[in-house]
């Protein structure tokens, strides 16, 4: 699927994302420009998307804030807004904003790519097929074409999603494993929720070729292993993501491999601190965590705490 030697090192690609972080963070400390602010909130949050840190997110939001005020007019600062709410979900605050955007005088094809990604988020696959295809048409690329795939997956399209995906892949002419990454992860999700899991497996093996570091890339990976019963391979796949991520999502697979592996206290211990966070997130973020939380509340978290019960029960009928 990918040429070794296509990319830079992941290591070095992550350093180097890492390194103009910190760069626009030291300038921004000398004086505040609005372009710099917008470079730095989108980079943190794609270090933030790659290793699975909130921490990344919420530091990119507070960012984008700060550029919002500096912004050289007012449509750039609605579009901004409108972005902002789309990627925590806030789809009808995000819907208000880009009509206000589009009135103000924002770009055409930014409102288009936005307004895509709102109107499939909220199941109009149909309009939001007809921006897919334009958009790809126009200037296809890996996130056009990339974008497009993922909508048709959705769609339950899935041959013709796998050929957009492919197409994707080889319209990409950097040589960050970044772009790339992003899409196998959206490619391999997009195979586990068709019921693809073998080919799930392959995508997320060339997606770790690429770049291991990948934490949600990871983290489905143990997923698909743990549905084909292969528990040793999913902990190590998980267990060490817990030190670079701070999501629940994966403290709440960890869980699930310790109960599957029989460690019942250990399962219940890591599901309260996973539940624990998902209710910080959900106190914070209701509309953008609902749908994990509800996963880890009726899945793993009510799994756990069931053993748990269970083999308090058994150890206290032990002692009669």
């Amino acid at each position: 699927m990918i040429e070794p030697g296509r990319y830079t090192s992941g290591r070095i690609a992550l350093a180097n994302l890492s390194a103009s972080i910190q760069s626009l963070e030291l300038r921004r400390g000398r004086e505040v420009a609005f372009a710099d602010l917008l470079a730095l909130s989108d980079l943190l949050f794609v270090r933030g998307d790659v290793l699975g840190r909130i921490s990344d997110h919420d530091r990119a939001e507070l960012i984008a804030h700060g550029a919002i005020v500096l912004a050289p007019a007012t449509a750039t600062a609605l579009f901004i807004r409108a972005r902002l709410a789309g990627r925590f979900h806030r789809f009808t605050e995000a819907n208000l904003l880009l009509d206000q955007a589009v009135a103000a005088g924002y770009p055409t094809r930014e409102i288009d790519a936005e307004c895509a990604a709102l109107l499939q988020a909220t199941g109009r696959y149909r309009q939001a097929l007809v921006l897919r295809e334009r958009l790809a048409k126009d200037e296809p690329g890996i996130r056009t074409l990339g974008a497009r795939a993922s909508l048709l997956a959705e769609m339950g399209e899935w041959v013709l999603a796998e050929d957009c995906y492919a197409a994707a892949l080889a319209a990409d002419d950097g040589i960050s494993p970044i772009p790339c990454a992003q899409l196998l992860f959206e490619w391999g999700v997009s195979a586990m929720r068709g019921g693809h899991l073998n080919r799930a497996e392959e995508i997320f093996s060339h997606l770790d070729a690429v770049l291991p570091q990948h934490v949600p890339g990871r983290g489905h990976r143990a997923e698909v292993a743990i549905a084909r019963g292969r528990l040793d391979a999913a902990l190590a796949l998980v267990g060490p993501l817990l030190e670079v991520s701070d999501d629940p999502e994966y403290r709440a697979v960890y869980a699930q491999v310790l109960s599957a592996l029989g460690e019942r206290h250990a399962a219940a211990r890591e599901a309260e601190r996973a539940a624990s966070g998902y209710e910080r997130l959900l106190a914070r973020r209701p509309e953008a965590y609902a749908h994990h939380a509800a996963a880890f509340f009726t899945g793993p978290g009510k799994a756990a705490h069931a053993d748990i019960d269970r083999h308090s029960k058994e150890v206290t009928h032990g002692h009669h």
